[in-house]
């Protein structure tokens, strides 16, 4: 079940139930998706990003925050591709937490 969330003005958000390795979303839906210590689930996290590549819009950013090592290599890499990657990590002797930000091209 998904429902639509209104807030300002020009801006709605959409919360759905699903697969994350099958979602039933159309090609170019979002501009933006944001997932926080979730691809760490019990699930191929390559086949979780192609499918939040595949629902952003051309110009679509991707945002994370993960603690998965290197998640960054396989979202920018193998995934998108591009390099126009924010990352972001505090104090990597401490922590292996990752967050940065990926935009479609």
């Amino acid at each position: 079940a998904g429902s639509t969330v209104g807030s300002s003005p020009g801006y709605h958000l959409r919360l759905a139930q699903g697969d994350a390795t099958n979602l039933n979303l159309s090609d170019g839906t979002f501009d933006v998706v944001v997932c926080s210590m979730f691809l760490c689930q019990d699930f191929d996290p390559e086949v979780v990003v192609g499918e939040i590549r595949r629902v952003l819009k051309p110009g679509g950013r991707f945002g994370f925050y993960e603690h998965v090592e290197d998640i960054d290599k396989l979202i920018v890499g193998k995934v998108f591709g591009e390099r126009s990657v924010i990352r972001v990590q505090a104090y990597p002797e401490m922590t292996n937490v990752i967050a940065g930000v990926v935009r479609k091209v």
